[in-house]
């Protein structure tokens, strides 16, 4: 009992003692937090300030610190703020006690990666509403100790930036499953230049980045610094305008860098860089807006430099830019280009430009790769990049639009497929309307060297179209022109090498002064380029037309010794001017029927029948160099046919041949050319009753002045043993011609077999000549004469059915009749006029005498008579009546 109350009255005296001793300490406690709120400020500025003397920072001003306590976290603290913090820093102090730590880091060889201190399973929350930095020493910037002089750092002025007050505020640091996350923000002349956030994350890598659950303590984690810095870009145009005055140009949108490195691998960092809404503009007119834009990359720190190990460039998204007269001016001035552009604009300018709508094509990426950490090793690389340009007017969308796909970029070799599309029926091209399309692909290979650049391009397929072509007098429809091969072009030094490219064209419905029409055009082209000439062969089908043609243009540069003889602005360029110097080359009608095109142009007179094979060569040579420009040319070609027929008469064995010469050899080549062609013409036989042969034909048609003229050397032929002529004659007016046709050696033996009159014989030789008019396909004679050539002959009559029934019939003819039984003339003499009808008028006057009469015997008779049916008739015979009673009753 005794000792039970001992037990009790001991436990009860040490109970009272605990909590005698706790409260004590509570109290104690109580006091100490008590002083540490009172006097926290001046605690924490006098520790800070113990710390920072050494680099010469002082806290000025420390407001505002507060602590929110939580009896379920450890020490019973939730979290800090604190409203002010103003530090002044003295950078002089500052410059030389790091400069001093670097000199000792730069000792060491080995680079020693960031550790972080282990930190504990809970931290409480942190916010700084507001630090100041203030100073009278603040950095200055010296440009020649910058290790990279770059033409920006160049242009920037530095002196223009005020560093005399920077502000950090909302600082928060929150430590939440043992991941800690710090943000702040930096503040410049009352503007919120960047939003800062820091974290230190922990990954498995072994685990999908989308599986929350990671096991912290496994060997697998590892844990990285993340930084993400975001500016409102508007904020910092003022300050990028005073570093760079010349650029005048505000910038709006915003951009988010975001990096991320292992701390114990500090040699490789990953930044990812973002701009949203990103524009730019001068005025205040914005010009390029809303781009979505990002850049991330590796950093490889590498001796003292960081190398990018790969580097991704996307946009994602630009708006379209819209280039009008109000925005044409900001873009010339922000490119630097002669405001002259801007003109055709103008309302008053012809052509006046429409708006031009300039849209990226997207997907718009890159990727630049160092190999192996190689800066001399770099790859890059496109998925796609392109552009489309729109041009709207009233009447028409005109596009341009191009591609390039699989970039692929090396120090040794820069490759890519592209691709090229045109579609437009606008007349600002040119003065032509013409709806046009042009698609084209390829590829492109560029080998840089220390000297020059090796390029090739490979156009593997191009088209070019166009749905109407209309000009002055010249029409087409549905032009079509395209590759038939790949086309290689190598560009070696500056130097484009000799290619070779094989083309076709094709065109329908053309016409040339409502007179042609070809309703099918087609050719295929073969050319080759070369440093000197342009060859280009071409086989054409036009209609029911072949042709061949070679043309040539001869190159040359145009240097300064070539300028002797031209007239140059002062601002023209002197040297490496390719120019045009010549161009030759032949036109081949190869041999075949005379084309319709001809045929319709210029009809054959109806009822002419000429089934000929017609072939021609038209050689020419145009020398461009002034101020010799002039043209010269030659042609030669021919007929063939193996008869003809008009109106029964039938021609056989005709042939043709002509040889022509044409010059210009004044500077206006189209009102100076001069053409001269020789023609010769043959003809076996002409069959019109009586038959001509050896029928032929030679003169000289020229050009000159653009009119058109004939001169006739010969025209002749032969019939009934003698010959037929034209005298030369000079032909410029073909509606009008007049000429003199000649015979000579006339037999009058065969003229009269001709007629097959029996009992009838005649013998001498007759001549004639015969002044013609042809007005247009009318041909009449006028004042025509035929006679005796030489001394006469002999008409003898016998046996002639006709004349003996006249002498029973008739008797007073009888004495008459018998004269002409043989009459020797001496004077045979007609006069002869023709009408373009074929009405012909004989006057006829015979002398001579008969050897059995004394007296001298005179006979005259006239004879009319249509031509074109005396060769099928033989109707004299009233005619000799009346001739002879005549002769008789005189």
């Amino acid at each position: 009992m005794s000792a039970s109350n001992n037990t009790n009255k001991t436990t009860t005296i040490s109970s009272n003692k605990f909590r005698t001793w706790s409260l004590s300490l509570l109290i104690l406690m109580l006091l100490s937090v008590a002083v540490t709120l009172v006097y926290r400020e001046r605690i924490i500025v006098s520790v800070t300030n113990h710390f920072a003397a050494p680099y010469g920072v002082k806290v000025a001003t420390l407001n505002g610190l507060a602590v929110q306590f939580d009896l379920q976290q450890p020490l019973f603290i939730k979290n800090v703020t604190l409203e002010q913090l103003v530090l002044h820093v003295d950078y002089l102090q500052f410059e030389k006690t790091t400069q001093g730590q670097t000199d000792q880091a730069a000792t060491q060889s080995d680079l020693t990666p960031l550790t972080l201190p282990e930190l504990p399973n809970w931290i409480p929350d942190l916010h700084i509403a507001n630090i100041t930095v203030q100073g009278s020493s603040l950095p200055k910037f010296n440009l020649e100790q910058l290790h990279f002089k770059t033409h920006v750092f160049q242009v920037i002025d530095f002196k223009a930036l005020d560093l005399k007050s920077i502000a950090i505020k909302d600082i928060d640091f929150k430590y939440m499953a043992g991941v800690p996350e710090f943000g702040f923000s930096v503040w410049l002349a009352g503007r919120n230049l960047l939003e800062a956030k820091l974290n230190y994350i922990v990954e498995n890598q072994n685990v999908d980045s989308n599986n929350v659950d990671i096991n912290v303590d496994s060997a697998d984690n590892q844990a990285f610094i993340k930084v993400q810095l975001t500016t409102d870009l508007t904020n910092i145009s003022t300050i990028v305008n005073k570093l760079l005055p010349d650029l005048s140009t505000a910038i709006v949108g915003s951009a988010t860098l975001e990096t991320r490195f292992n701390p114990q691998l500090i040699d490789n960092v990953a930044v990812k860089l973002s701009f949203s809404n990103l524009g730019m503009s001068h005025n205040q007119q914005v010009m390029i807006a809303n781009a979505d834009v990002t850049v991330d990359t590796v950093l490889v720190l590498e001796g003292i430099d960081w190398l990018p190990e790969h580097v991704n460039l996307n946009i994602a998204h630009i708006d379209p830019i819209n280039l009008t007269a109000d925005t044409c001016a900001s873009y010339t001035q922000l490119f630097n280009i002669d405001n002259t552009a801007c003109q055709s604009f103008n309302k008053e300018a012809s052509p006046t430009l429409a708006p031009i709508v300039i849209t990226p094509e997207l997907p718009l990426s890159l990727q630049l790769s160092i190999q192996e950490r190689d800066i001399q090793r770099w790859q890059v690389q496109a998925k796609q990049l392109g552009m489309k340009v729109q041009m709207l007017d009233e009447t028409a969308k005109n596009s341009v639009v191009v591609k390039v796909h699989t970039l692929q970029l090396t120090p040794q070799s820069w490759q890519g497929d592209w691709s090229f599309a045109v579609i437009t029926n606008s007349h600002y091209v040119s003065d032509i309307y013409v709806p046009v399309q042009l698609n084209s692909q390829g590829h492109i290979d560029v080998n840089p060297t220390e000297s020059a650049m090796n390029i090739t391009v490979t156009i593997n397929e191009a088209a070019f179209t166009a749905q109407k072509f209309n000009y002055m007098d010249i029409s087409s429809e549905n032009i079509q022109m395209a590759l038939l091969a790949p086309m290689t072009v190598n560009i070696d030094k500056g130097e484009v090498q000799p290619f070779d490219f094989t083309f076709s064209t094709a065109l329908f419905n053309n016409r040339y002064q409502r007179d042609y029409k070809i309703e099918r055009l087609t050719a295929q082209h073969q050319g080759r380029f070369s440093a000197k000439a342009i060859n280009i062969s071409s086989d054409w089908q036009l209609d029911d037309v072949v042709l061949k043609t070679e043309n040539t243009m001869a190159l040359a540069n145009l240097n300064s010794s070539d300028l002797s003889s031209h007239k140059m602005s002062s601002n023209q360029k002197t040297s490496n001017k390719v120019t045009v110097n010549k161009l030759f080359g032949y036109v081949l009608f190869p041999e075949q029927s005379i084309p319709s095109l001809i045929m319709d142009k210029y009809p054959l007179p109806v009822g002419l029948n000429l089934p000929a094979r017609v072939t021609n060569r038209l050689d020419y040579q145009v020398m461009l160099n002034e101020p010799q420009r002039y043209l010269s040319a030659s042609m030669s070609g021919g007929l063939t046919a193996e008869y003809s027929t008009f109106n029964k008469i039938t021609a056989t064995d005709i042939t043709a041949a002509w040889t022509c010469s044409i010059v210009a050899n004044k500077p206006d080549l189209a009102t100076s050319l001069n053409a001269k062609c020789n023609i010769n013409s043959d003809i076996s036989s002409v069959d019109m009753g009586p038959v001509a042969t050896d029928i032929n034909f030679s003169g000289l048609v020229s050009f000159a002045d653009e009119k058109l003229q004939v001169m006739v050397d010969n025209a002749s032929a032969k019939a009934f043993s003698g010959t037929i002529s034209v005298s030369p004659l000079l032909i410029t007016d073909f509606d009008h011609i007049v000429g003199q046709l000649q015979v000579r050696n006339l037999s009058l033996p065969e003229v009269l077999e001709l007629y097959n009159v029996p009992g009838v014989k005649v013998t001498g030789l007759l001549k004639a000549d015969l002044p013609f008019i042809v007005q247009g396909a009318a041909i009449s004679i006028t004042d025509g004469s035929i006679e005796q050539q030489g001394a006469g002959g002999v008409i003898q009559i016998k046996n002639n059915v006709t004349i003996d029934q006249l002498k029973l019939t008739q008797p007073q003819l009888r004495y008459a009749l018998e004269l002409l039984e043989n009459l020797h003339y001496d004077s045979l003499h007609s006069d002869i006029d023709y009408k373009p009808s074929g009405d012909t008028k004989l006057t006829i006057n015979i002398k001579g005498h008969n050897p059995s009469v004394a007296r001298p015997i005179e006979f005259n008779y006239s004879h009319e008579e249509n031509v074109l049916q005396l060769f099928r008739s033989l109707r004299i015979n009233d005619a000799l009546y009346d001739a002879l009673d005549k002769m008789n009753h005189p």
